[in-house]
């Protein structure tokens, strides 16, 4: 992998809890809710740092790390049509990568391709050209993920080198780098996980464990939608080809669609993503410039395709094109018993896409390596409740934690919801 030799260590004044309640006080949420992942880590006086990255395929992507040297990375991946503000825009006291800083892990913000501003760059592209939005989540786990995982892992044996004076136990502990990532994704990052490790196998050794979040599949019969719903979402995406907008949502234009039309908004809200555990709060999402935003005509045909043939496939291109592509006429099929990496599912009761039915068919799929399916405890709780819920902390972040580290200990329970 080609990267970036700048590493920009971005220094602070602390991080002490009077400052960050100061920094929060004083900014208005109308402000705060254009900060980006940079302005939240900014704003807060948290000590980070931002490394880029460069794919194989050219995409130039800038990382966050909420450094704790030495200790265990976790790697947090945003889902589909989102970014990694996802993980920051609660505060410290709710959101999940202040709660793991606080932990002492080494926290790594990924970003993958589309998203704004940090997913934005290619070495020969621009995101004004066609060819920049020709992706899926199959470059999310054939590219973007290979490139991050491939960096923290290399940063990591260069920290220990630096620590560890004895030859023989520097060695040990670079070789057991490889197995110290954490993962953490919500929604599509799942699917990206799948693909990275059934084309690249050799980072079934280089992540420990991965808990999923609202993960997406095979969606076939699975999601709370119906034809109609998808037919307008596709009717919404050949639109915007039509007037060569490339990129779906732009940062901030679905929260002023929803602004103008609100009712409209909320139906889609409600049939496309499920119930909110309040739903007085279910446009809350829409508030964030940069929370929802992004991406690619081709990403969602990509789960058009998956969820009208029930076949965890790569992108179907047709027969002529699929022959030049995968030298078949038949899309890739993801070779998915080549996984080996320990998984924990969590879903909700009422999302309309990640739905209990699709989670468990997951698990039935991939019994050798899931874990544990946890359920998350409330009545009503959808797609974007796992970044947004006013109880994420207790009800997903709190639990979380706790499996994770009973995992680590080796004491997690099998436990199927």
């Amino acid at each position: 992998m080609r990267e970036f030799v700048r590493l920009m260590r971005c220094s602070t004044f602390g991080a002490s809890a009077i400052v960050i309640v100061i920094s929060l006080t004083c900014a208005p949420a109308e402000e705060r809710n254009k900060w980006t992942t940079v302005d939240w880590l900014r704003q807060l006086n948290y000590t980070h740092e931002l490394h880029n990255v460069t794919t194989d395929d050219g995409y130039q992507l800038q990382l966050q790390r909420l450094p704790q040297v030495g200790a265990r990375p976790v790697l947090l991946v945003h889902g589909l049509l989102s970014s990694s503000v996802g993980w920051l825009c609660l505060g410290p006291d709710r959101s999940l990568a202040f709660q793991l800083h606080q932990r002492k892990y080494d926290v790594w913000l990924a970003n993958l391709r589309g998203m704004s501003p940090y997913g934005r760059h290619h070495i020969e592209l621009t995101d004004v050209m066609s060819e920049f939005w020709r992706y899926s989540f199959h470059e999310h786990g054939a590219y973007d993920l290979p490139a991050i995982i491939d960096h923290i892992v290399a940063l990591q044996a260069r920290e220990k080198h630096d620590d560890v004076a004895n030859e023989e136990e520097q060695k040990a502990k670079q070789s057991l780098a490889a197995h110290r990532v954490l993962l953490i994704g919500h929604s599509q990052a799942f699917n990206a996980f799948l693909v990275l490790c059934a084309l690249h196998p050799r980072f079934n050794q280089h992540i420990q464990l991965i808990q999923a979040l609202a993960p997406l599949a095979r969606l076939h019969h699975q999601v709370r939608f119906d034809h109609t719903h998808v037919r307008d979402i596709m009717k919404f995406v050949k639109k915007r080809q039509k007037a060569n907008k490339y990129e779906l949502f732009p940062p901030g234009e679905l929260k002023r669609m929803c602004r103008k039309k609100k009712e409209l908004c909320e139906y889609y809200t409600k049939n496309l993503v499920g119930s909110a555990q309040s739903n007085k709060k279910l446009l809350d999402i829409f508030n964030y410039d940069h929370l929802l935003q992004g991406g690619s005509a081709k990403e969602l045909r990509h789960l058009q395709q998956i969820w009208k043939s029930g076949d965890f496939i790569a992108y179907d291109y047709g027969p002529i094109e699929n022959m030049q592509v995968y030298h078949g006429v038949e899309a890739l099929s993801y070779n998915l018993s080549q996984i080996s990496v320990p998984i924990i599912l969590y879903f909700g009761e009422t999302d309309a896409i990640a739905t209990p039915q699709g989670v468990h068919d997951i698990y039935a799929h991939m019994l050798s390596t899931v874990q544990s399916v946890r359920r998350i405890a409330a009545t009503k709780f959808n797609h974007f409740d796992f970044l947004l819920s006013s109880e994420v902390k207790t009800l997903v972040n709190d639990k979380l934690i706790e499996l994770m580290e009973k995992f680590l200990e080796g004491n997690l329970p099998y436990v199927i919801e």
